[in-house]
Formats: C-alpha cells, sequence, structure tokens
C-alpha cells in the first residue's frame, strides 16, 4: 500500500473513532463502551500501516478525545486502556498461556488503578470519587472484576475482528 493510502487510512480512522468518543457524552453506559469501540478502529490501521503509525494513531485520538469529548472520564479511559488493540499483538507474542492472560489482565488493573487514582488526586473528578463511596468496596470490585472479564472478552473480539478484516473486508475496502 502507497504511503499516501496509509496516512488517508489512518487519518479517516482516527477521525472515526474520535467521532465514537464524542457519541460517549450522550449515553450514560457509553462511557464504557465508546473508549472500546474507538480502540478497535485501530485495527485495520495496524494491519496495514504496522505499530509505529497505530501509536501515532492512537495518540491523536487520545489527544482529540481529551480535547472534545464532553465525557472527560470516557476520554480518559481511552488514554489509559485504548492502545490495548496495538498491545493485544505483542501479549500475543508470549509463549504461556497462562503468562499471556496475567499480562492482559495486570495491564489492565495498573490502567484502570492508574487512571481513576489520577482522577482522583490529581484532576480532582470529585463526582468519580462521590460515586465511589456511595457503591460501597464491595460493588467497587465487582465493578472490576467484571472490567476484567470484559477485557478477557474484548481481547477475543479483537482477535476476531483482526481475523475478519484481513480475511474478508480487506480485498474489499483495498
Amino acid at each position: 500500500m502507497k504511503r499516501s493510502k496509509k496516512m488517508a487510512l489512518t487519518g479517516m480512522l482516527c477521525a472515526l473513532a474520535v467521532v465514537v468518543m464524542l457519541l460517549g457524552g450522550l449515553i450514560p453506559l457509553a462511557t464504557f463502551c465508546c473508549p472500546a469501540l474507538a480502540g478497535l478502529m485501530l485495527i485495520p490501521v495496524f494491519v496495514e500501516c504496522g505499530e509505529k503509525l497505530s501509536w501515532c494513531a492512537y495518540a491523536a485520538i487520545a489527544a482529540l478525545s481529551l480535547i472534545l469529548c464532553p465525557d472527560k472520564e470516557a476520554a480518559l479511559l481511552f488514554v489509559f486502556i485504548g492502545y490495548y488493540p496495538i498491545l493485544c499483538w505483542r501479549l500475543d507474542q508470549l509463549r504461556s498461556g497462562l503468562v499471556r492472560v496475567l499480562a492482559r489482565l495486570g495491564v489492565f488493573n495498573l490502567a484502570v488503578v492508574v487512571m481513576y487514582a489520577l482522577s482522583i488526586l490529581v484532576l480532582q473528578m470529585d463526582q468519580i470519587l462521590n460515586e465511589y463511596r456511595e457503591m460501597g468496596m464491595a460493588l467497587t470490585l465487582a465493578c472490576l472484576l467484571i472490567g476484567n472479564i470484559t477485557l478477557l472478552l474484548y481481547d477475543r473480539l479483537i482477535k476476531i475482528l483482526t481475523a475478519l478484516y484481513v480475511n474478508r473486508l480487506r480485498k474489499r475496502l483495498l
């Protein structure tokens, strides 16, 4: 693929990902869904353009999301977890299945804890702190467990969508 086509594809998918992130402010549950959907836009960029341009696309989406998105929690989620479709390829290179799963969960849990600590302690996003105080420790841990399960399902979805893109959509689109 020519360099100009790669850049155009990357630009269009970045724009689409930002639009998906902007939709996060419309529906309350979209706070968690939109960053995951926006991250999926990195799959064709990774397949067609490589890892380096994928990281550039991630950075562009993250920066624009922080600037434009009304839902700052969704934007921060993308900043801290949106790179996962790119990182997924690296994690797949680990030999042991157990190590792969533990690495995925470790990356996710570290990112979530750092993001919420930053949100509460540095950015003074008190509404997040109030939500978790109201939920209590047990429900907060249950949410983290659900997040871990969702990450493993998201990981599987990334693999399925990558195979679908490479085997079926790539020929039609390009």
